[in-house]
């Protein structure tokens, strides 16, 4: 399997300091051959220090997909992904104590959203806490496989609120879970499998909130993803696009391109 990757943040035209952080890890294995690890956190734009949170949460899952993921290489398949799932579970809620602890140390809120995929072979494992996003884009279209943990979602969900309402509603922004701002933090995990090429895209809401899923498809495809350079071209465009329709929040997007 092969993997063209890129990552692509900036603070956007209004903010004054980008509070997002992202990354993407490619690992060669023996026995699962190439896995890759995507992470978008978006750091809470009304809470003091949100690149600290975004930052740290970054990182301690760096630390884990170089320090823990391989010592689990070893395993059955299915006992893989079972213990990465409980180990991702731990470290999640090992973040937000950390951060909850920062904060109040210091006497500052900060919190951060936090959206991860791990691929290995065909299958993958997704995290999901706040309303940063994941997208898969095969050849045919493209589909968020996420599900955002936001008070306008759960409005949505439950038929109060249209969504040509979405931006005049006040509590637009409100999110029901973020890692570092709760007591307890509970992921939305899913588990899934590629059939075929796909695009990969984790992007902070920034990104997604006032794109098409067509124009991620138009732009991010596989097919028309020839270059680790050609994709981060084609998601600098795709911001330019969002800030054209007046996005003024950080843009963050780590996009992998996964051929088969």
């Amino acid at each position: 399997m092969n993997v063209k990757a890129c990552v692509f943040t900036d603070r956007g035209k209004v903010r004054r300091v980008n509070q997002d952080a992202a990354m993407i890890k490619v690992a060669a294995t023996r026995r699962h051959g190439r896995i890759s690890f995507a992470v978008v956190c978006d750091g809470m734009g009304g809470l003091s220090k949100g690149e600290v949170a975004s930052c740290k949460a970054v990182r301690a899952l760096e630390n884990w997909f170089c320090e823990e993921l391989p010592l689990m290489q070893n395993m059955n398949e299915e006992k893989l992904w079972d213990t990465a799932e409980t180990s991702l579970r731990r470290l999640v809620a090992k973040i937000s104590g950390e951060i909850r602890r920062y904060g109040k140390h210091r006497g500052i809120n900060l919190g951060t959203t936090l959206t991860a995929l791990l691929q290995i072979g065909h299958r993958y494992l997704a995290f999901n806490v706040g309303d940063s996003r994941l997208y898969v884009i095969d050849r045919a279209s493209a589909r968020a496989i996420t599900r955002d943990q936001s008070v306008i979602q759960d409005k949505l969900d439950r038929g109060l609120l249209r969504p040509e309402d979405i931006s005049s509603d006040p509590e637009r922004n409100v999110l029901l879970q973020s890692v570092g701002t709760a007591g307890g933090v509970e992921p939305q995990v899913t588990r899934g499998e590629f059939n075929g090429d796909v695009t990969v895209v984790a992007c902070s809401d920034g990104f997604w909130r006032t794109l098409d899923t067509s124009e991620l498809h138009d732009k991010l495809c596989p097919q028309m993803c020839v270059t680790p350079e050609d994709m981060l071209e084609e998601c600098r465009k795709l911001a330019q696009t969002a800030w054209s329709r007046k996005e003024e929040d950080n843009i963050s997007v780590a996009a992998m391109c996964l051929e088969y």
